[in-house]
């Protein structure tokens, strides 16, 4: 299986007209404020297509044809990339014509008249109550690591944060007393979310453990033995997510499945979609269909077992 591109080193070539119009397009980006992982996902990802361009004779961006990109994505398909990893590289390709359209580099975007590729509609499975009850007793709430542990674990649940996000919360971001919190969310957008009062109770238990002043990170990080160092980052969140979920038997037990966890679970009582997108950051509906979907199957599901023709008046109809 060949290594995915977005892994890969480019290549060091002479300089073209191609470079010159990525480069172009990637200090766009950087003015537009996108994060550093978007810009390295653009440097990557289009910096493949130009080395696959380059033997083809290729070096004007009014030189690429939908035939050219589609023949990339089809060598993308042959390379056995995940459909994500595809459609992450198309996703590119789209933005950056679009952006050489706009901008009157070429007269045609030829991404018009190319197909995305298709994703598969899945969803990994959210974590059930019992899952859930678990991880919370695998957390020893007599210590700090074990009271930040499961304020984290009802916060992630209760809110569908994302890792980045939660770890980016400092004092004073929550309301203890509404339980209203500001989160500095993907692209820099700032947005409110809620935690209830359960949820607080556990924060609140957790910060008698520690000493923070406002402004200061929220969440902190603990050695072996115990003592504190600093800051929790994505990456520390992760590990000890993980090493909870190897303790309660619960795998996976990453921070992004809390936040389907979130979605599915909100879904499945009741909650409308604008507002589940308006917590979750979401810019737009798409992702959040697939979860209505699962939730709709769910509910066609309840039905059948509970129907009360079915159940309660079955067999006794007369004519």
């Amino acid at each position: 299986m060949s290594p995915d591109p977005l892994t890969l080193r480019v290549v060091k070539r002479s300089p073209s007209p191609l470079d010159a119009a990525l480069a172009a397009f990637l200090l766009d980006r950087e003015a537009a404020r996108c994060t550093p992982k978007t810009l390295e996902m653009y440097r990557y990802a289009l910096g493949s297509f130009l080395q696959w361009l380059e033997p083809r004779g290729v070096c004007e961006v009014a030189a690429v044809t939908p035939s050219h990109i589609r023949a990339y994505l089809v060598e993308l398909q042959g390379r056995q990339l995940k459909d994500t990893t595809q459609h992450l590289h198309a996703r590119c390709l789209r933005a950056w014509f679009r952006w050489l359209h706009r901008e009157g580099e070429i007269a045609e975007n030829p991404m018009t008249r190319v197909a995305m590729p298709k994703l598969e509609q899945r969803i990994p499975a959210p974590f059930t109550p019992e899952e859930v009850q678990a991880l919370l007793a695998a957390c020893d709430r007599q210590t700090a690591v074990g009271a930040r542990d499961l304020a984290m674990i009802l916060v992630l649940l209760d809110t569908g944060l994302r890792a980045a996000e939660l770890v980016s919360l400092r004092a004073g971001d929550i309301d203890m007393r509404t339980g209203l919190a500001t989160v500095r969310g993907k692209g820099q957008k700032w947005r409110q979310v809620r935690i209830g009062a359960r949820a607080r109770a556990a924060l609140l238990t957790y910060l008698r453990h520690v000493n923070v002043a406002p402004g200061e990170p929220l969440w902190r990080a603990y050695s072996y033995d115990g003592l504190e160092q600093g800051a929790l980052t994505v990456g520390g969140l992760k590990t000890r997510l993980q090493r909870l979920g190897r303790r309660a038997g619960v795998r996976p037990s990453g921070p992004h499945r809390f936040r389907r966890t979130f979605a599915l679970w909100s879904l499945r009582s009741g909650m409308d979609l604008h507002s589940l997108r308006v917590l979750m950051g979401h810019s737009n509906l798409e992702v959040l269909q697939r979860y209505l979907r699962i939730a709709g199957e769910d509910v066609e599901r309840a039905h059948r077992e509970h129907s009360p023709v079915d159940k309660l008046l079955g067999g006794t109809e007369r004519r």
